[in-house]
Order: C-alpha cells, then sequence, then structure tokens
C-alpha cells in the first residue's frame, strides 16, 4: 500500500510542476500583484518586498528550466540513429528577440533543420 501511495505523491508532484512550468508567466504576475497588494495589507510593505525578492528567485530557476532545447543529429547522412544533445540557451527569456518568441508562442517550437556537408 505504501509503494501506491509513494508513487500518487510523485505522479501528483509531477502534474503540479508541469502546471508551474506552463502557466508560470500568469501565476508570476498575479503574485506580483494581486497576492502582493493583499500580503502588503495584512503584514505590511516589508513582507511585500520579501514576497517580490521570492518571486524573483522562483523566476529565474523557471527561466534555466525553460531554457533548453533538444538536438537530434546525424554524424553523417547515411546514419541510422540520431544523436540527442541537450543545449542550454545562452540568453535570457527577455533578451530574445520578439519575432522568434511569437513563433514559438504559436507554434510552440521552432525546427532548424542543417544539411550534413561533410
Amino acid at each position: 500500500m505504501s509503494f501506491l501511495l509513494a508513487l500518487g505523491w510523485v505522479l501528483l508532484g509531477g502534474v503540479a510542476a508541469g502546471f508551474l512550468v506552463t502557466f508560470w508567466d500568469e501565476i508570476r504576475q498575479w503574485l506580483n500583484q494581486v497576492a502582493a497588494d493583499a500580503v502588503e495589507k495584512v503584514f505590511g510593505y516589508k513582507a511585500r518586498q520579501a514576497m517580490h525578492r521570492a518571486v524573483s528567485k522562483i523566476d529565474r530557476v523557471m527561466d534555466k528550466v525553460r531554457n533548453t532545447a533538444t538536438i537530434y543529429t546525424k554524424k553523417t547522412p547515411l546514419d541510422t540513429h540520431y544523436v540527442k544533445t541537450d543545449i542550454v540557451a545562452e540568453e535570457h527569456v527577455y533578451e530574445i528577440d520578439q519575432s522568434v518568441l511569437k513563433e514559438i508562442q504559436s507554434k510552440g517550437s521552432i525546427v532548424q533543420e542543417f544539411e550534413y556537408k561533410g
């Protein structure tokens, strides 16, 4: 029974993490506006500042999570297997060109194909 309980918690954590990654921009905006106003009314301005610092730290982690790309390549055109490579972006989200961000938001991903000439 404890194995099923542990499996349930792992699945619940995975769903929560997926939800957080998917909707982080909306969650961050709500935390910085609505929730921060409520915290300031109850606990004061210093508590609001502390909350903003905490949200900023979480936002930096989320940027690192979202700034990865997976690339599948072949060493030669005749290879039957792909080589999987994970690349971490050098720039932060706010430094990327807006046209690229719009394309990612509309399509969900960007695919670039390179021709092997070797």
